[in-house]
């Protein structure tokens, strides 16, 4: 891979806060700015690596990341996206995590374009930490129905045209899952996850 100077710029800039944290005990408002930085240079590094995976000639050129793991399918009416890692937290909505997360679900659902455009949706979000006892209304999942909205899979996320619930699971693999529906089958698949659910503490007692 040949280096370009956007992509050796990021990875001095993150070095440089790397030493920084190395060097210094730092304040609560220095580490809050450190994880800021890092974050917008995780996203300027992932944005320059799509880009160069984009104009290599063979597919064995290209370079994996995080990105690539994010998947949409749709199956018996339900479009089910998966997000290789969790929704950010509130606290962390000034760094450039949900806009990342909100441009590569976009990107990975396109292809479902005016799926629900007309429909009353329902979206049922699961998101894993591994982390015990976290808060599920601590985490920031906004950008989920802003990217549906801008990939077109849904018209709209006002209350006539969209509702939504969301459970919170430990994990040591955090994760979220989507799935995105008509309302009209919602007691369908709600009656399907309790039942699983119950299947599961029953088999694991």
């Amino acid at each position: 891979m040949i280096i370009n100077d956007k992509l050796k710029k990021e990875f001095l800039n993150l070095k440089e806060n790397i030493n920084l944290i190395n060097n210094n005990s730092l304040t609560d408002l220095q580490l809050e700015n450190f994880l800021r930085n890092f974050e917008k240079i995780r996203y300027n590094i992932l944005s320059e690596i799509k880009l160069y995976n984009r104009d290599v000639e063979f597919e064995y050129e290209k370079i994996k990341n995080i990105d690539d793991e994010y998947k949409a399918e749709l199956k018996n009416d339900i479009l089910k996206i998966y997000v290789p890692e969790v929704m950010p937290s509130y606290k962390s909505i000034k760094t450039h995590t949900h806009k990342r997360i909100l441009l590569n679900i976009a990107e990975i659902t396109k292809q479902y374009k005016g799926l629900f455009e007309n429909n009353e949706v329902f979206i049922y979000i699961k998101l894993f930490d591994n982390i015990l006892g976290w808060d599920v209304d601590n985490k920031y999942i906004k950008p989920i129905a802003d990217a549906l909205i801008l990939s077109n899979v849904i018209q709209d996320d006002n209350m006539t045209k969209m509702s939504f619930c969301v459970q919170g699971e430990f994990s040591e693999n955090p994760h979220t899952e989507i799935y995105v529906f008509d309302n009209k089958i919602i007691d369908d698949f709600l009656n399907d996850i309790v039942s699983k659910s119950m299947s599961f503490h029953i088999e694991k007692n």
